[in-house]
């Protein structure tokens, strides 16, 4: 792995570091705790090979910031201040990840409670939570049906390529990132 540089400043910390194909099952197993999103075209751009797997480096960055948290995460919260709290951070990872891909980074790695935060109980947590049938029993495309279920949120954003998905459905507010 070579040396991290900061890619970022103030309250909140970007770091970046070329990794070998050695080094990726390290990567991997860490990235199983967070969330992380892969930025394409890097490769390509680069002049590697267009296929990640055939290429011998990448540049990985890796984020983290202080999250906007529930005030009290033991007490209840609606579904829409629960929603409000997760798009601020998801609003925030946007950002990074565009500023990643600008520094030349490929994959970008996220706390892993950064979006809802942590110390829930069981109970707490479930305005956070969204329902996800068995694929097994129920076949749903949340795309083309994103209200047939209750507290399921179809916000889809494309990060990957730094624009918002089109195709808003019925209640979705202005802004909102949808499939």
């Amino acid at each position: 792995v070579a040396p991290a540089q900061s890619l970022g400043g103030g309250g909140s910390r970007l770091t970046s570091g070329a990794m070998s194909r050695a080094g990726r099952q390290l990567a991997l197993l860490l990235c199983s705790c967070c969330v992380a999103v892969a930025i394409p075209g890097g490769l390509a751009e680069e002049g590697c090979p267009a296929e990640p797997h055939q290429a011998s480096r990448y540049v990985a960055a890796v984020y983290e910031h202080q999250s906007f948290l529930s005030p009290d995460p033991l007490a209840l919260t609606s579904r829409e201040q629960a929603l409000e709290l997760m798009h601020r951070n998801l609003d925030v990872y946007e950002q990074q990840v565009t500023t990643a891909a600008r520094k030349g980074a490929q994959i970008i790695v996220f706390p892993e409670d950064g979006i809802h935060g942590f110390n829930f109980t069981r109970t707490s947590i479930y305005p956070f939570l969204d329902f996800m049938p068995s694929p097994r029993s129920v076949r749903w495309n949340p795309c083309l049906e994103p209200h047939r279920f209750n507290d399921t949120e179809v916000s889809l954003a494309s990060l990957l390529s730094g624009q918002e998905a089109h195709g808003a459905g019925p209640g979705q507010g202005p802004g909102a990132r949808t499939c």
